[in-house]
């Protein structure tokens, strides 16, 4: 995130603390769009060359995008650590709440969520068609379970981006509570959600191999919803009340 702030409204009439609230979210989410644009843009660029690399040297036989899935979720995951982590004193010195943090960080995060989950099943979409008019096979591999459709793929991205961005501003403000050490300790409760939500829909999270939590079928794709909006539920909670309590170092030089 740039170091700018939102500008304050002139003046506090009705409404001023909801105002703060959306105007903390679109100055997050400028740049978070900012950065979309970027990620998929050399996302498209490294899969189709990747895939005609591929394509005329061996056989496809699995989804090159689904690789993508991975960067999708740690690289916001990092951006929402750094502006849960940094940005609170700068947001309390110009005035604005920290309550207009906690709501406009989780908004940001929600509103991220699904710009690149609908990037990403799109591209799932448009990559299946062309394989299949090539004649090649088309399967996830390594992420969701081999020949999920859209019913699985779609609201698994959706939720599992949501919760690793949740998880981004926990682990943040875990830090900036609690110093390296509490920070590091309770990587596990911050972190560990998204290993959960992989589970739910029998995906793998990166090097963790949560694809067989559940037996290898996750949980009914409904359950599996529910469950993650839960779990979104709790932890937009707890971030709420953890930026409500925490203290801003004050420099007086």
């Amino acid at each position: 995130m740039t170091a700018a702030t939102p500008a304050l409204p002139a003046k506090a009439g009705t409404g001023y603390a909801e105002n703060q609230v959306w105007l903390t979210a679109r100055w997050l989410l400028r740049t978070a769009i900012y950065l979309a644009v970027w990620f998929w843009g050399i996302a498209v660029v490294v899969v189709v060359g990747a895939t005609v690399v591929v394509a005329n040297v061996g056989e496809l036989h699995n989804s090159v995008f689904a690789f993508a899935r991975q960067g999708a979720i740690w690289f916001p995951f990092s951006v929402f650590i750094i502006v849960s982590a940094t940005y609170l004193p700068i947001h309390v010195a110009t005035g604005l709440t920290r309550r207009s943090l906690a709501l406009g960080a989780v908004v940001a995060a929600a509103v991220t969520a699904v710009i690149y989950g609908t990037v990403f099943s799109l591209l799932l979409l448009a990559e299946r068609a062309v394989f299949e008019a090539a004649g090649w096979q088309w399967r996830f591999f390594d992420d969701l379970s081999a020949g999920a459709g859209p019913e699985t793929f779609v609201p698994a991205s959706f939720l599992t981006y949501f919760v690793a961005y949740l998880s981004g501003l926990l682990v943040g403000i875990a830090y900036l509570r609690g110093g390296g050490w509490w920070g590091t300790i309770t990587l596990p409760l911050t972190v560990g959600p998204i290993l959960l939500v992989s589970a739910f829909f029998s995906a793998d999270a990166g090097p963790v191999a949560t694809e067989s939590w559940f037996g290898g079928r996750g949980v009914s794709v409904p359950l599996a919803v529910a469950a993650s909006l839960v779990l979104a539920a709790l932890m937009a909670f707890v971030f709420d009340r953890l930026v409500r309590g925490a203290d801003v170092p004050v420099r007086t030089s």
